[in-house]
């Protein structure tokens, strides 16, 4: 049996890596029994800290950039839950990052192995329908857009992306916010909070490039999942990312094996070469 626990399976009903991974993979709960067996499996997202319970078999999903975070701003606001993230990393019995650039702030607890978290490359994908979309958003059909998705964290680069705005300003902007308290309006451009999956894929495909303002290395989601939807990546400042994107990015999500197919397939070796039946 596979046991999922996670901090937060879908915040605004999307689907996550966690339903989907109960979806494909349906001997897995959403639970933690009263015991377990040898051939258990629990993936424990890293914040949890770790399962003080019987010896069981666990994956600790360190997917969190806090220890990058903390490195770049030099701040001491995150330790706590840096504390419950190391302690998961150090007792579980394996250890998965979703990104090479992540992998060394977790080298000193053991072994590190490499998994894509996966992109639904169905949902998002080119739909070849620009100016209708533009019309149905209230986006001008003949400016060129950029998008740029978020909050006012400053990991996310937001100051640098109004900076960037402000030396092209013939770029006409659309913003998706994560929560509407964080959201900061920007004059001039197409402001969107609380935005479901469905919809973020449309916004994508409204859009002539994504721009990559955020202050650490590896690619946010929001990033990848543009990226499926075909969308041409700017990175600011020349930043090192997980990869250079080609003009085609959403052919590199599949030979790069973020596609959610590739995903299963490696999930499921993972789990196979570790005695879990699924």
């Amino acid at each position: 049996m596979i046991y999922l626990n996670a901090e937060v399976v879908s915040g605004l009903g999307e689907d996550t890596f966690w339903t989907w991974f109960k979806r494909e993979f349906p001997s897995s709960l959403f639970e933690n029994p009263a015991g377990f067996n040898n051939n258990d499996m629990v993936l424990r997202y890293s914040t949890l800290g770790f399962l003080n319970r019987a010896p069981v078999k666990s994956i600790a999903l360190l997917w969190e950039l806090l220890p990058e975070m903390k490195v770049v701003f030099n701040s001491h606001e995150w330790d706590q839950k840096l504390d419950k993230i190391y302690e998961c990393a150090k007792y579980c019995t394996y250890r998965v990052v979703a990104s090479p650039l992540a992998k060394p702030y977790y080298d000193a607890f053991g072994t590190v192995d490499i998994i894509p978290i996966g992109v639904n490359t169905d949902l998002f994908r080119p739909m070849n329908a620009r100016d209708a979309l533009r019309d149905k958003y209230g986006i001008p059909r003949h400016k060129r857009v950029g998008f740029w998705g978020g909050t006012t964290h400053p990991m996310k680069g937001f100051g640098r992306l109004q900076q960037w705005a402000s030396e092209h300003p013939d770029v006409h902007w659309i913003i998706v916010w994560k929560q509407e308290a964080e959201a900061s309006r920007m004059a001039g451009a197409s402001n969107f909070t609380l935005v479901n999956q469905e919809m973020l894929a449309e916004l994508f495909n409204c859009a002539d490039f994504i721009l990559c303002s955020g202050m650490l290395k590896p690619f946010y989601m929001i990033e990848w999942e543009a990226m499926a939807s075909n969308l041409p990546v700017v990175i600011l400042d020349g930043v090192r990312k997980d990869f250079e994107p080609s003009q085609n990015p959403r052919d590199d999500i599949f030979r790069l094996g973020w596609d959610r197919g590739s995903v299963k397939k490696t999930w499921a070796s993972y789990l196979e070469q570790r005695g879990i039946t699924w």
